[in-house]
């Protein structure tokens, strides 16, 4: 373990032969029983960002942020791969981008992955830390990010590593800290988000321009007019239902009553482009919504399947979070959340999961207000309609209960929520509540998916789930498939 810090390379053989002596500890986290049935994790160690989504064929090609040698993340970031067909089963491929590099030496920071001409174009974050001196701020100073561009036919083979934008191409007023492109091409254009910090610690998107996806040149900039955040990590700018939308994750944002009750935000915003200038202005300067309101949900990434569908995928976990995980003692902890098709309406994001996930349901149950499901278990997909309804409690879990009430939609993680306490968001109506349980994972939709609350939860099946509703409310509980 000591030859994997964050201060050394890693290269595939390091990595490799450090694998082959763990396949005990692999095969007792595969069989623990807070393992989810339905969501990716880790094989060994720490998962964050999604990252290269893409569809190729038939398959969908999902890779992430993966530390396997340390599940609190005190290791260097690989980037591992998996494939599913179904959005249920998944093959894992194993880790394929390792920080070999005088480019990337001190991690694969987060990516994105673009699919031309039969060939695949991934670009990601390297950084690069010195340790020369001890006087590094690792802010304006001791780190170079790097924006690399790999080429590849192989997914499983990503091609060499070469700088697409880099410490030279970044705007004088920017910092060290620029990551995560991601690619959108309009009118035969591509445009590269990056996600930066400025030298006055503000936070912003750059934007640069490419013809080809080799040579990129800086063009503008996306900003609010008022501070929002120190740092805008993970940007997503994607066309949806004839709407150009931005997703970003925004580091130090203060709390604002039941808004942004996280450590750090994810939030979207309409844009309005000028794309022959080109710039980005974001519409309307209010309060950016969460794309989700719950406990653990940070860096998504979407991108569009052969169905022509917006899918996104988020990482179920937060930075600095003080909620914990109780399986980094056993070696493992955070996940992905399932896949979400994005559409947009009444001018709001909507996100509901993919319907692949309906493969899972098995015995249905129907009850009405008042009636109760008997031992529910950890694995179901619950559907609630309760239009007109004022009032509803769903206990989901042993302590924890989702209501309404006096406008307000509230998870509630009662004593069991291992530093996760409440969060709450305000609703001029409730219609519709889907609760999507793994075993140790809580995804709950609202009103269609105009509102998404995702949380990690340890507790153990609630005895019985009452549907307790001041007014009309049905509810269809769906068992799922071990």
């Amino acid at each position: 373990m000591a030859m994997f810090n964050q201060k050394n390379k890693v290269t595939r053989a390091d990595y490799e032969q450090w694998r082959a002596g763990q396949d005990e500890t692999a095969g007792r986290i595969a069989s623990d029983p807070d393992r989810l049935l339905f969501h990716v994790e880790p094989e060994l160690g720490w998962l964050n960002d999604p990252n290269g989504l893409v569809q190729i064929g038939d398959t969908y090609h999902i890779y992430h942020q993966y530390d396997p040698f340390d599940a609190a993340h005190g290791g260097p970031v690989l980037w591992n791969h998996l494939t599913t067909k179904d959005f249920v089963t998944y093959e894992n491929h194993g880790s394929v981008l390792f920080p070999d590099s005088d480019l990337d030496s001190n991690g694969a920071y987060s990516g994105s992955a673009f699919v031309r001409d039969g060939k695949i174009h991934y670009f990601y974050t390297g950084n690069v830390k010195h340790f020369d001196r001890d006087d590094y701020d690792y802010v304006l100073t001791g780190r170079e990010q790097n924006q690399i561009h790999m080429v590849a036919e192989n997914p499983d083979e990503l091609g060499e590593k070469c700088i697409a934008v880099g410490p030279v191409d970044y705007p004088d007023d920017i910092g060290t800290h620029v990551r995560d492109p991601k690619i959108l091409e309009h009118d035969g254009i591509y445009y590269m988000v990056l996600g930066a910090r400025t030298k006055d610690d503000r936070g912003c998107v750059l934007v640069y321009t490419s013809r080809d996806l080799e040579d990129w040149n800086y063009a503008t900039r996306i900003e609010l007019g008022e501070k929002f955040g120190f740092m805008w990590e993970c940007p997503d700018l994607f066309e949806l239902d004839g709407e150009l939308i931005r997703v970003c994750c925004p580091l130090g944002v203060p709390a604002d009553g039941w808004r942004y009750q996280n450590p750090h935000q994810c939030v979207w915003f309409r844009i309005e482009a000028d794309w022959e200038a080109p710039s980005f202005k974001i519409a309307g300067q209010g309060m950016p919504p969460m794309v989700d309101a719950g406990f653990d949900f940070y860096a998504p990434q979407s991108f569009a399947d052969a169905d022509g569908r917006r899918i996104m995928i988020g990482w179920a976990g937060c930075p600095d979070a003080t909620a914990q995980n109780p399986t980094v003692e056993r070696g493992w902890q955070c996940a992905l959340t399932v896949p979400r098709v994005l559409n947009m309406r009444d001018g709001k994001l909507c996100q509901w999961p993919a319907r692949e996930v309906e493969q899972l349901r098995m015995e249905r149950v129907s009850v009405t207000a008042g009636e109760t499901v008997g031992s529910p278990g950890r694995l179901f997909d619950a559907v609630v309609s309760c239009r007109g309804t004022k009032s509803i409690e769903l206990e989901v879990r042993e302590g924890v209960v989702v209501c309404f009430a006096n406008g307000m939609l509230t998870l509630d993680m009662g004593d069991e929520g291992y530093g996760r306490d409440k969060r709450s968001v305000e609703l001029d109506e409730l219609y519709c509540l889907r609760v999507l349980s793994d075993a140790t994972m809580l995804e709950v939709f609202v009103n269609d998916g105009e509102v998404a609350l995702t949380s990690r939860t340890y507790s153990s099946a609630a005895p019985a789930m009452q549907l307790r509703a001041e007014g009309d409310a049905s509810m269809e509980f769906y068992r799922l498939a071990r």
